[in-house]
């Protein structure tokens, strides 16, 4: 068996994903040498239940989205995510491709205006 037909729950093993860098240019590599194709977009996220940092490719070829400079709760779609053997270091790494990415609204505070009556 491949590590990389290994199927699991990406939400249950690794939670909600929060932006943590710039978005870089992603190219396409052939016989272990760089072109000038341009593959994706990364994205550095980590994950709030495992704490795995880790790139989203997503298939554009201008960011999105922007970094603030603060981590920033993202969601992707069509995530399709793969595990796969470092044999350097002898770690298991995450590889995952996305359609798009979306920042996550947080809740809107209401402010008081002094207009309600007690």
């Amino acid at each position: 068996m491949k590590l990389s037909e290994v199927v699991f729950d990406f939400n249950e093993t690794f939670g909600e994903l929060m932006l943590i860098g710039e978005p870089k240019e992603v190219y396409v590599y052939a016989d272990g040498k760089r072109t000038n194709e341009l593959e994706a977009i990364g994205y550095p996220v980590i994950s709030t239940r495992q704490w795995e940092k880790f790139v989203v490719k997503v298939k554009e070829t201008v960011p999105s989205v922007e970094f603030n400079g603060k981590p920033t709760p993202v969601i992707f779609n069509n995530l399709d995510a793969k595990l796969w053997q470092d044999f350097r270091s002898n770690e298991i790494k995450i590889s995952a491709v996305a359609d798009q990415i979306e920042i996550v609204n947080p809740p809107r505070l209401r402010v008081n205006t002094g207009d309600a009556q007690a």
